[in-house]
């Protein structure tokens, strides 16, 4: 039986290329200016192929998919090298999750709602489950997008890139909303639109449902997800079937 129910974010409960493929569009040639790389469309293809985009897809395993700033940091970094660019991982780190902020959470931005979030958590809460989030942005940027879409208090735990907490598939969110509200490992349900959030799921003794909503395709979680769905809009209806 399901008691609680960690949701990814992006691609998850809001659209994800309409906000995090335009912004890695728009911070990419701005991020090698600051660095003082020339931002043609070669150099800036390459940077973005560095973090699983090319021709305007995102790679459901790629960077932008699912990795933190720091992983995302690591990766540019390293591709960077390659063409004799030494960059330093951490002051990397600084400038993406300051250039995303800026794209992502601006007073302009505006979220598109895969479901009526708040209608769907209240409705799970009257169920007697607890609803939390795992998402690979920072707290700052998740608390914002939770804010304005009216849905932060809505949620019993909010778990994101503090600093301090390893990002999914690690364990440390998993545990923590497990140990916050006395659940099994096996009564949690991890929604998500990446292999990585199955990972996150599979690795700590949890149910995997796999949403379409996002950057995977079916064949993507076929073998993987415990469960496929379109959209957490068919959630309800699962929970219905396993009941």
């Amino acid at each position: 039986m399901i008691r609680g129910i960690l949701f990814d974010k992006d691609g998850t409960l809001v659209d994800f290329f309409s906000l995090w493929l335009q912004a890695a569009l728009a911070v990419t040639p701005a991020f090698l200016e600051e660095n003082h790389i020339q931002p043609d469309k070669d150099m800036t293809d390459y940077v973005l192929r560095a973090m699983g985009v090319e021709d305007g897809k995102v790679d459901p395993r790629g960077a932008l998919a699912y990795k933190s700033y720091q992983e995302i940091a690591a990766d540019i970094c390293q591709a960077l090298e390659k063409k004799g660019i030494t960059l330093d991982p951490a002051r990397v780190q600084e400038q993406l999750e300051r250039l995303f902020d800026e794209n992502v959470t601006g007073k302009n931005v505006s979220y598109t709602q895969v479901t009526d979030i708040k209608k769907m958590l209240r409705a799970l809460k009257e169920r007697g489950i607890c609803v939390g989030l795992a998402t690979a942005d920072t707290m700052r940027s998740a608390k914002s997008c939770l804010k304005k879409l009216g849905t932060y208090q809505e949620f019993d735990y909010v778990g994101a890139d503090d600093g301090v907490k390893r990002p999914k598939p690690e364990a440390d969110m998993f545990l923590e909303f497990q140990h916050k509200f006395n659940l099994k490992p096996e009564e949690i349900a991890v929604v998500g639109d990446t292999y990585n959030d199955v990972a996150f799921a599979r690795n700590n003794g949890g149910i995997a449902i796999g949403v379409l909503s996002g950057v995977s395709s079916e064949e993507d979680f076929r073998g993987e997800a415990d469960y496929i769905l379109d959209s957490v809009k068919e959630l309800p209806g699962l929970l219905e079937r396993m009941s």
